[in-house]
């Protein structure tokens, strides 16, 4: 059984007395350089129209961020050759030619071909994946070397049959002085017949847990694959640098379903689960005075064919030479004269007269094969009795009421509750369990980012209005919750719901700051209170202000759509189809 865990809030990292953010006019400096070819964009195909596709593959980063040289981002190109652009002092360089991905041509004509991937796992080695199911696993050298160049060291087509797939994240790190790499894949399947009866869904979120094995960090070999389905897409995923687990927040539960090193048996939880989800053997229904039960029978049975023994407190009912439809102990006393049964069809309907009008849980003791249902003729009469309360407008006769609690047309974005109830989880990769997970209820997640090269990414939940940074702990120790809070960005749920073209939300490693991207030209920084040297007061409450939080805005003066963006302590980088540019975020004009 799984540990259930709790959001332990830091209180000391929020600010009840948040006045909100002022906007700056003050222009931040911004460089631009443009590129000699585009950068590579993989749009989905008219094959790819679920919201598993939409989820996983809608919104990709085309700029990839070297956290051990954070003066550097890296692109693909259309040659899917690999650049780098350096922002030194007040200029960013045109880029740089440091790896040219192989087989471009042949891997382009890949059906259903994805985006591609690079992650920067050591501070000398690389990985890429091509979306169209290769995975490149490279020797960067030093990358602060301007004079060298990557060098490929593993080639291999990491899924079955070279089927495309998302790199999710990757982790390197060593076992009794053998070198490990985990790999987190991700593809969109199509649910066999089998599977859609039983997680209810035409498509399903397949994750692939593939580890790379060496001694010698020179010739690597595929060492073992696991793999994990989910009947929702995932809103965060990522494997601990431990290599032991991987951590997921989604509006379903991931369960492993195959590993090539040891079977995977199903756990207690799924089966009951999967017994719940079996299809009814009949249905029910009550009034205060009588219940209702419907069986559905082989086609060809005839009235003759059934037999019915009925007691006060006892019942049989069933198919001459075949099967008890209901046998057993009724759960109380029944009038035998007035109870009856039709056969209409394949259907039969047995109505029980109730002696006493207490509502029953069962028809029979112990017999949980059937599903109570509501009766449609006391559903008409609750509306009846209710209609005065309900109404087609938002706010009828407001005039008239007095003590109205809200109006809903005064209700934000973010006040809204999520659709599905997500859950965060972590699950042992060895043992196949889920070991801690913690409902998020109505903490919307808002976005992903990377504050550590040793730790995996942040996830960013909405708490009320503020935006709260939870860091997944790579050990999971016992009395201790997994999650911890680090960060806390003031309001950011009202102002991330307020931005309607909204692309790209993402902070630095410090926190400093989060950005908001639109899909074209503008990008807003909100930054963390600061402290002013006057202080000022509030002129409605009277309150002495000592820090002010400000909010910029940046203009690319483009039409371009903006296809990536990475943030540093110190500047913020952006990409269109055509131009690289950079912020200095820190840097007075």
């Amino acid at each position: 059984m799984a540990d259930t865990m709790e959001l332990k809030i830091c209180r000391e990292l929020l600010d009840p007395k948040f006045d909100g953010y002022k906007l700056s006019l003050d222009k931040l400096p911004l460089y631009k350089s443009p590129l000699d070819n585009a950068i590579e964009v993989v749009d989905l195909s008219d094959d790819q129209y679920s919201y598993h596709h939409a989820k996983i593959y809608g919104v990709h980063n085309h700029l990839f961020l070297d956290l051990w040289s954070e003066q550097s981002v890296y692109f693909i190109n259309t040659n899917w050759a690999v650049i780098r652009s350096t922002s030194m002092g007040m200029a960013l360089d045109t880029g740089r030619k440091v790896l040219q991905i192989p087989d471009a041509a042949n891997q382009k004509l890949t059906p259903k071909r994805l985006n591609l991937v690079l992650q920067f796992i050591s501070q000398q080695m690389a990985v890429i994946s091509d979306g169209a199911g290769k995975f490149h696993l490279i020797d960067t050298g030093n990358r602060e070397d301007d004079s060298n160049n990557w060098k490929i060291i593993f080639s291999k087509d990491l899924l079955n049959n070279g089927e495309p797939f998302l790199l999710v994240d990757t982790v390197v790190h060593t076992e009794d002085e053998t070198h490990c790499v985990e790999c987190l894949c991700v593809h969109v399947e199509e649910a066999t017949e089998e599977l859609k009866d039983k997680y209810r869904t035409p498509n399903l979120t397949m994750l692939e847990w593939i580890t790379l094995n060496s001694v010698d960090r020179k010739s690597w070999s595929v060492e073992r694959t696991r793999q994990l389905i989910g009947s929702k897409p995932y809103d965060y995923a990522a494997l601990d640098h431990t290599g032991s687990s991987i951590i997921i927040s989604a509006a379903a539960e991931y369960k492993f379903v195959s590993d090539s090193s040891k079977p995977v048996q199903e756990d207690t939880e799924q089966v009951l689960l999967n017994r719940q989800n079996d299809a009814p053997e009949y249905t029910w229904h009550q009034g205060s005075e009588e219940i209702c039960a419907m069986f559905t029978v082989p086609e060809g049975v005839k009235k003759g064919d059934i037999y019915m023994t009925l007691k006060s407190e006892y019942i049989d009912i069933g198919i001459k030479n075949g099967k008890a439809l209901l046998k057993g102990q009724l759960h109380r006393r029944v009038d035998v004269d007035a109870s009856t049964w039709t056969i209409s069809g394949q259907r039969i309907e047995l109505t029980l007269c109730k002696t006493d009008l207490e509502a029953w849980p069962v028809i029979v003791q112990g017999d949980e094969r059937g599903e109570m249902t509501v009766d449609e003729g006391l559903i008409s009469q609750i509306h009846e009795r209710l209609s005065h309360l309900t109404s087609d407008q938002l706010n009828p006769a407001a005039e008239m009421t007095e003590g109205q609690p809200y109006n809903a047309q005064q209700l934000e974005d973010c006040d809204a509750f999520p659709e599905d109830s997500s859950l965060l989880h972590r699950i042992n990769g060895n043992t196949h369990r889920t070991v801690s997970k913690t409902n998020l209820g109505s903490h919307q997640w808002l976005f992903n980012a990377r504050l550590s090269r040793d730790q995996p990414p942040v996830l960013c939940l909405r708490h009320d209005v503020d935006g709260l940074l939870w860091q997944p702990e790579n050990v999971v120790k016992e009395q201790i919750t997994p999650w911890k809070h680090v960060s806390t960005f003031n309001a950011f749920g009202y102002v991330q719901a307020s931005k309607q073209q909204r692309k790209y939300s993402i902070c630095p490693p410090g926190s400093s700051y989060v950005a908001v991207c639109d899909c074209i030209r503008h990008v807003y920084i909100y930054r963390q209170p600061a402290p002013i040297t006057s202080p000022v007061r509030n002129r409605k409450t009277g309150r002495q202000v000592n820090s002010v939080a400000k909010q910029q805005v940046i203009s690319l003066e483009s039409v371009d759509n903006i296809l990536g963006i990475q943030a540093t302590d110190e500047k913020l980088f952006v990409i269109t189809k055509s131009v690289v540019c950079v912020v200095n975020v820190n840097t007075p004009s």
